[in-house]
């Protein structure tokens, strides 16, 4: 039995929302985090279940959907760069004008609701209960979190409930004859709506720029490169981490792989400083090279003159 999320949040984190497995909301830090987890597990323990179906699926639940989840959240890193997704998803809901639609009760108060936050853990903490009772609900309570966790995302974002806000329960593109329920999905525009801005993603590489410029100043220069992989990933046009990254590998002496990334940057930001002085010292080196080449190389040899006269001299 696959343990996936297909709705709300999960529909846009490849089948998976993390908080929604553990029932927690999207705030939480990481001692609540570990409290809720050790509470499940304890309720999924095999010794909590009388028949061996019961046993089974406990133990399934517990390996395949909650410990993964854990797994995730409880490393301050991977927190972090999973936050990051969070933040990109929130700004994309507005940017495609995305609007999630509430299939059940707790989730249009959340939908509709002046403070936002309030009714959000309202909402949360009473599916949280049941959450793992009846262990054949688990997937749909967890999948009804989700939902939550889209809408409060959406408002988080500035999503806002008006007289003219469509109520969409299926998608744009092609159209299916069984629209299915809880799918957030972009809403009707008209040929007036202005253009929306794609979002600036550059604010959410900085705590990666921050972690690998740090390292570099270290000499930790792989787990600097690292980093900033990990960064061009979710920012592929962020101008300083390709500069960054350039000037890691210039001081690893591979100057192929820093002019590509100087390179980059400057396209990105013609202004781009690091990248500038970067370009600059890889000439400076290039310079020196050939320098020292021709200072080393071998003198060639001098060629003998011979004259006419020379070829018939006594021997």
């Amino acid at each position: 039995m696959p343990f996936e999320i297909n709705h709300g949040l999960g529909r846009f984190n490849s089948k998976r929302d993390l908080h929604a497995a553990l029932g927690i909301p999207l705030s939480a830090a990481f001692g609540e985090i570990r409290k809720r987890y050790l509470k499940i597990a304890k309720t999924l323990h095999p010794d909590s279940r009388d028949d061996e179906s019961g046993k089974k699926m406990a133990s399934d639940l517990l390996s395949k959907f909650v410990n993964p989840a854990y797994e995730v959240l409880s490393q301050e890193k991977e927190r972090e760069e999973y936050q990051v997704i969070l933040r990109l998803l929130e700004k994309q809901l507005l940017t495609a004008n995305i609007v999630p639609t509430p299939t059940f009760d707790l989730a249009q108060e959340v939908f509709n609701a002046a403070n936002v936050e309030e009714a959000y853990q309202r909402a949360l903490n009473t599916l949280a209960q049941d959450q793992y009772k009846d262990l054949n609900n688990t997937l749909k309570i967890s999948e009804q979190i989700s939902e939550l966790n889209l809408i409060y995302l959406w408002r988080s974002a500035g999503g806002k409930v008006t007289a003219s806000t469509p109520s969409v329960s299926a998608p744009a593109a092609p159209p299916k004859s069984d629209a299915t329920q809880g799918q957030a999905t972009p809403a009707a525009t008209t040929e007036t709506s202005p253009p929306t801005e794609a979002p600036k993603t550059e604010q959410f590489t900085e705590q990666y720029f921050r972690r690998a410029e740090e390292l570099f100043n270290k000499g930790i220069y792989l787990e600097a490169v690292k980093e900033l992989k990990d960064a061009l990933k979710i920012d592929p046009r962020s101008a300083r981490c390709n500069a960054l990254l350039g000037k890691v590998y210039l001081q690893q002496g591979s100057l192929s792989m820093a002019k590509i990334h100087f390179n980059q940057a400057l396209k990105l930001n013609p202004q781009e400083v690091m990248a500038i002085q970067g370009l600059e010292a890889i000439s400076k080196r290039e310079r020196q090279a050939q320098k020292q080449q021709k200072s080393t190389e071998p003198p060639k040899p001098e060629q003998k003159k011979f004259s006419f006269f020379g070829l018939f001299g006594k021997k």
